[in-house]
């Protein structure tokens, strides 16, 4: 029981204690503006009798339902915050001619004898959103794709870095589908990951609150309170430092062969009509 309960207590612990983080610094903010019972006139004593009316459980209820509320509009997804931003040099029409690896059933790298040579595509040695093991794990289960190893053979060193490099990308923006895939496949290592995912949106997410928090507490109480900074930018680094942990789980996964990529899998279907193509590498007519 406790178990099947706890998937859906990480999904609205983060939002309900930003909610109430944000709620909280409302009230520093303009909490002395609001008027008493006994100065309340129109709407606002209409508030104070419904609160009677409804008694301390019914204003308690009120208050977490809105704290969830405004968590759920303001919250950030940790990965969100480690994300590379997009890259124009990455587009497809800028890395090789046509859609890449297969347009209508036909391996289009193999069309075109010489990969662009120019120098503007961004380095991609690194990605924040892996920590460094996982990262060389995955760059290892790549470079061993057959794909791989017949543009390095039958082509040159570029095809393969270049077709490496969008191979690598495509999986990292495949992470979420493959979370999907790892919760169908195996739920322990999904669990690993739901767990460490939903511990790092509540680190991020409280610390942006207790920035917000502290700035608001620097202008109505005292600017020492900009000391609290310290204690959200800590939180906001181990909630990220948690997002890789969990990413790192569907890396793994994927190398261990728990999941495929949609990716790979395309790359592999390429490998395969290459190996039946004539000598000059161009697959015959379908």
């Amino acid at each position: 029981m406790l178990t099947q309960l706890l998937p859906g207590f990480r999904e609205l612990r983060s939002p309900l204690a930003t909610g109430v983080l944000w709620l909280l610094t409302l009230w520093v903010a303009v909490g002395d503006r609001m008027p008493s019972r006994a100065e309340a006139t129109g709407f606002a004593a209409r508030v104070y009798d419904l609160a009677e009316l409804t008694g301390r459980p019914g204003v308690g209820a009120a208050l977490i339902f809105t704290a969830y509320v405004i968590g759920s509009v303001v919250s950030i997804p940790a990965n969100q915050l480690l994300r590379e931003p997009a890259h124009a040099a990455w587009d497809a029409d800028n890395v090789l001619p046509d859609q890449w690896p297969v347009l209508q059933g036909r391996p289009v790298l193999t069309q075109h004898p010489s990969a662009p040579a120019g120098a503007g595509y961004p380095a991609f040695s690194d990605t924040r959103l892996l920590t460094r093991q996982a990262w060389a794990d995955l760059q290892s289960h790549v470079s061993a794709v057959p794909l791989l190893l017949w543009l390095e053979s039958q082509r040159s060193e570029r095809h393969r870095d270049v077709a490496r490099r969008i191979l690598l990308r495509s999986i990292l923006e495949e992470l979420g589908q493959l979370g999907t895939r790892l919760h169908a496949q195996n739920s322990a290592l999904y669990d690993d990951h739901d767990r460490l995912m939903a511990e790092a949106d509540l680190r991020v997410n409280i610390g942006a609150g207790v920035a917000v928090l502290a700035g608001a507490l620097s202008v109505r109480v005292s600017p020492l309170c900009l000391l609290v900074f310290a204690v959200s930018a800590l939180l906001i680094i181990m909630g990220l430092a948690r997002a890789r942990q969990a990413n790192d789980v569907i890396v793994q996964a994927l190398v261990i062969g728990e999941v495929t990529s949609t990716a790979l899998a395309e790359a592999d279907r390429t490998a395969e009509a290459l190996a039946g193509a004539p000598a000059d590498g161009r697959p015959g007519a379908p």
